[in-house]
């Protein structure tokens, strides 16, 4: 027991974010009062809520799960996740639906009532900035989940529900005062989404970035290819996830994509192939949030060479797809 209680203690001791909210039926809409246990790997903590059945405490990072508890209803077991860098001391408001014994368990999944993931962010900057948080999916399923959220000064708390659990990258940036464009460059991190409740808590220097990363992300980029392959390679994937992040949040941005070969070949072929690269590249594009409207396709062949065709180092540079953007 004793052990019990020092291994809680030093739990709490750690980083903490705070916590607050209820318990409610899913019947009538009303408050309960639940009893509340904070779950680690090897102990457990007990909760205090008031008399209206409201709770506020701190949750460090080594908890693990939320079990929720109340005569005559189901127990929920809850599981609680921390992402991103940041650790600061946010707060987050979270509701929980509790469901009668004897009712229809099938309500259980309906995801509206009891989604089986939330995202609750919590945003910490100036009132004269709205900042932009997009999850782009690192899966491999069918349906990705690729959702944006934007903090206004007026909503620093967020709550997404149905968020697919997961390896995301994560961008944050922020936006002008008109909310139409990026004004500072974007931080990217992966993070894990879990089943249960996702806390992440987004501060303003976090997102902030020096003005000329911000203008060097929209110079022009160019992608270079294998000798008749028309294959991304993976140091392009990585130019291309920075160029997608960027098109996502600013709509007024166009993208022209053109392909390109060396000489090698016949002139036709060497026109197909650099039709080829300039597809891939758009369709990487589409793939990850770019709206099509925003992309602008065109395939030079052998025309239009940045260097000599006399030597391989020379033949290399040319094999390529060129980015260039515009305001429209």
């Amino acid at each position: 027991m004793l052990t019990a209680l020092i291994l809680s203690f030093l739990a709490f001791t750690s980083d903490s974010l705070r916590v607050s909210g209820n318990c409610y039926n899913v019947a009538d809409q009303t408050n309960e009062k639940c009893n509340i246990t904070v779950v680690f790997s090897t102990s457990k903590q007990k909760i205090n809520v008031d008399q209206l059945g409201k709770f506020a405490f701190e949750l460090p990072d080594s908890a693990r799960q939320l079990t929720f508890e109340l005569a005559g209803f189901e127990t929920r077991n809850i599981g609680v996740n921390r992402i991103g860098k940041n650790r600061a001391k946010g707060t987050f408001e979270i509701k929980v639906p509790m469901l009668k014994n004897g009712l229809d368990p099938s309500i259980k999944e309906d995801e509206t009532i009891f989604p089986k993931s939330q995202l609750f962010v919590q945003v910490d900057a100036p009132d004269t900035e709205t900042m932009s948080i997009v999850l782009m999916d690192e899966t491999t399923r069918k349906v990705q989940e690729n959702r944006p959220i934007v903090s206004s000064p007026k909503h620093r708390t967020i709550t997404t529900n149905y968020v697919l659990p997961g390896a995301y990258t994560l961008y944050t940036g922020i936006f002008d005062k008109t909310e139409k464009e990026v004004e500072n460059s974007l931080s990217k991190e992966k993070v894990v989404l879990n089943e249960g409740f996702n806390f992440l808590f987004v501060r303003y220097e976090n997102a902030k970035t020096n003005s000329q990363v911000a203008l060097q992300m929209l110079t022009p980029r160019t992608l270079y290819f294998d000798q008749s392959s028309y294959h991304l390679r993976k140091d392009s994937r990585l130019v291309l996830d920075s160029v997608c992040a960027v098109l996502v949040r600013r709509h007024n941005l166009i993208a022209r994509v053109t392909g390109h070969t060396d000489n090698v070949g016949k002139q036709s072929l060497n026109l197909i192939l650099s039709e080829y690269r300039a597809r891939v590249v758009q369709h990487y594009m589409k793939t990850n949030g770019v709206r099509p409207g925003q992309i602008r396709v065109e395939w030079k062949g052998s025309y239009l060479p940045v260097a000599e065709n006399d030597r391989e180092e020379n033949k290399s540079k040319n094999r390529r797809v060129e980015i260039s953007f515009r305001e429209q």
